[in-house]
C-alpha cells in the first residue's frame, strides 16, 4: 500500500522508482498468485493475525473479491499442508465429536440465571466442537492474541500450545524456521552500490556525486538543455575557484 501511494506521487522520478520497486516486489513476493504460499502461512500461523489479517489487507489493497478468494485459497492450502503432516505422523488430532446433550437437572434452589448460564456454556462448547472438525478450524475460529505486547514470542506461544494444536505446532516449527530473504528493493532508490564496489573503491566523493548525477540526467524523462547545463557547471567551477582563492572575486 505504501508503494502504491508512492507510485501516485507527483514527482515523476520518485513515482518511477516506486514503480520499479513494485515490479520487483510482485515478482519476488508472489503471495497472491499462490507461488509463494509460505508468506501466507507465516501470517496465518502468527496467533496475533491469523487468516483474518490476510483478508483484511487484501480487502483494503486489492478489493473485497480478491480478499475473499485468497481467504478460501489460503485456508485450502493450509488444510492440504495439515493433512500431509497428519498423514506423516499417522495421527490426525481432531476436536472431540459432539456427544448428545445430557439432561440438565435444574435445582429448584438454584438461581434461574445461573442455571441458564450453565446451559449456555454447554451449548457453546457443543456448537464449537461440531463446527471445528480439525485443528485448523479450531485455531482459526478462536480470537487473535492481543497485539499490545511488544515482546510477544511466536515460537514460545506455539511451544506452550503444542498440546492443544500438536499438528499445527509441527507446521509452525518448520515454517517459522525458514530463513528470511529480502528483495533488492533498495536498488531502485540507491545507485551508490553500483558505482562504489570493491573494484572501484577509491573514487572521491566528488566523482561519486558526478557519476550519480550524470546517471540521473541520462535516465531523466525531462529534456536537458546541454548548453544551459554547461553554463551552470562553469559558474559552479568559477565559484569554487574563487572560494579557494585561485580566482579574484568580482
Amino acid at each position: 500500500m505504501a508503494i502504491a501511494k508512492l507510485i501516485k506521487n507527483y514527482d515523476p522520478l520518485l513515482s518511477q522508482m516506486a514503480l520499479n520497486m513494485q515490479k520487483k516486489f510482485d515478482k519476488y513476493w508472489d503471495w497472491i498468485g499462490g507461488k509463494n504460499d509460505n508468506i501466507n502461512f507465516l501470517v496465518v500461523l502468527d496467533p496475533r493475525f491469523k487468516l483474518r489479517w490476510v483478508k483484511f489487507c487484501l480487502d483494503k489493497s486489492k478489493g473485497v473479491e480478491v480478499g475473499e478468494a485468497m481467504e478460501k485459497l489460503v485456508k485450502s492450502k493450509l488444510n492440504e499442508l495439515y493433512d500431509a503432516y497428519a498423514k506423516e505422523s499417522e495421527v490426525r488430532v481432531e476436536a472431540p465429536i459432539a456427544t448428545p446433550t445430557p439432561t440438565v437437572v435444574v435445582d429448584e434452589n438454584l438461581d434461574v440465571r445461573s442455571s441458564l448460564y450453565s446451559e449456555f456454556d454447554t451449548f457453546c462448547d457443543q456448537e464449537f466442537s461440531s463446527a471445528c472438525s480439525s485443528e485448523v478450524d479450531k485455531y482459526l475460529v478462536e480470537l487473535c492474541e492481543r497485539k499490545e505486547n511488544p515482546s510477544f514470542d511466536i515460537l514460545l506461544w506455539w511451544k506452550t500450545n503444542s498440546n492443544k494444536y500438536p499438528i499445527l505446532a509441527q507446521i509452525a516449527r518448520d515454517v517459522l524456521a525458514l530463513p528470511v530473504s529480502t528483495v533488492a528493493s533498495e536498488s531502485a532508490f540507491s545507485t551508490g552500490g553500483r558505482i562504489l564496489d570493491p573494484f572501484r573503491s577509491s573514487l572521491s566523493p566528488s566523482m561519486v556525486e558526478t557519476l550519480v548525477c550524470t546517471q540521473n540526467w541520462l535516465l531523466s524523462t525531462v529534456p536537458i538543455n546541454l548548453r544551459h547545463a554547461m553554463d551552470k557547471v562553469e559558474d559552479l567551477e568559477r565559484e569554487l575557484l574563487q572560494e579557494d582563492g585561485q580566482l579574484p572575486t568580482d
